[in-house]
């Protein structure tokens, strides 16, 4: 079954209590490290929300585009893009099928993404298609396990309801997370190499303390319960 955009419609994106928000910075950095040099850059953000990385990355020069699903939710990232003066290209589009001609981007970025579409196999095969060779893709997403089905599907589902309770969305909407769709490392190198993409690296996530209403996170540990890694095309 598809998941639910209703939550993702309704979010305020730019609340600095916000989770995703507060969680941008590390994530940024750390994709940034493994593109390397952002100027004139062509970057997809995938699953790109209201905008939060997509801006990071077009702050520094970078051609940016973003794709999600939820009209309400780019209606918000273009909004708040041309309010800060930054040019970049939204669209509506499914990761499953993106509606971008092949080889186009220097990277691709799916950050807090890869865990909610219906059919990853495609998707790493979408990437793999609009990637230049030598690009990069970069990722992070949720092990699955037992360890992370009751931190993250179970308990911090909990408190991501207490954060979204403002919002006019029913019991069904508020699954954010399902479990079985949590990807183990091994079974995305897997994917990742059968379309061409070799990974460099996976590191661990993990809970670095709450702040201003919402949490921290930041690398290291091992890849138990979350991870963030980067994979390069070569054909």
């Amino acid at each position: 079954m598809a998941q639910s955009l209703e939550i993702y419609d309704q979010m305020d994106w730019w609340n600095p209590r916000h989770s995703l928000l507060q969680n941008a910075t590390f994530k940024f950095e750390y994709f940034h490290e493994k593109i390397g040099r952002l100027e004139g850059a062509h970057i997809l953000d995938l699953g790109c929300g209201g905008g939060i990385l997509a801006e990071e990355f077009a702050k520094r020069g970078a051609h940016v585009a973003g794709i999600d699903l939820s009209v309400t939710a780019l209606r918000t990232a273009r909004d708040h893009a041309t309010a800060g003066g930054l040019q970049i290209r939204y669209e509506v589009g499914k990761a499953e099928d993106l509606p971008l001609d092949g080889g186009l981007f220097d990277a691709v970025v799916c950050a807090d993404c890869l865990e909610h579409v219906d059919d990853l196999e495609r998707v790493v095969g979408e990437v793999g298609r609009v990637l230049k060779d030598g690009g990069v893709f970069c990722f992070d997403t949720f092990n699955r396990n037992f360890l992370s089905k009751v931190l993250i599907a179970w308990l911090l589902e909990r408190r991501l309801r207490r954060e979204y309770r403002g919002l006019n969305v029913t019991e069904r909407d508020y699954a954010v997370h399902d479990w079985k769709r949590f990807i183990k490392p091994e079974e995305l190198t897997e994917m990742l190499t059968r379309h061409g993409l070799f990974t460099g690296e996976m590191k661990g996530i993990q809970f670095g303390g709450f702040s201003k209403g919402g949490f921290k996170l930041k690398i290291g540990g091992n890849p138990k319960i979350a991870y963030i890694g980067y994979a390069t095309k070569r054909t």
